[in-house]
């Protein structure tokens, strides 16, 4: 049910990670869990966090901003921005969502940067 729930309301995440290119996850985190800074090698998707388990003292860093996950909120952001997470005292918990760039329309345009970002990774990883 959690499946059919998640196509039908997110629809475009779950068409990246059938080709590859994201995922539809519950992200974990343990208390005094640290994520170092990290970012994705393109932007061709972006990352949305539904709050689940949603701690005051847990933090993400975008870039130059600091923010806070909220319980039923849903955070959107670059992950081709550096970013990273400190949970605090508590377990942390967001369905985790990427889903295509907003401005990659068509499947034509989605199927090209999906093919660019693996081209891009395999010569990362060669």
């Amino acid at each position: 049910r959690t499946r059919d729930w998640i196509r039908k309301h997110a629809p475009d995440a779950v068409e990246l990670a059938e080709q590859g290119g994201g995922e539809v996850i519950f992200s974990v985190l343990a208390p005094h869990t640290r994520i170092s800074p990290h970012c994705a090698s393109t932007n061709l998707r972006w990352t949305a966090h539904l709050g689940l388990l949603t701690p005051q003292d847990a933090k993400i860093r975008i870039a130059d901003s600091l923010h806070q996950w909220h319980e039923g909120k849903v955070l959107v952001f670059d992950d081709s921005f550096e970013h990273e997470v400190s949970t605090g005292n508590e377990m942390r918990a967001v369905l985790l969502l990427r889903f295509f760039h907003p401005n990659l329309q068509s499947t034509r345009e989605r199927s090209l940067a999906i093919q660019k970002a693996l081209e891009w990774k395999q010569v990362e990883d060669s």
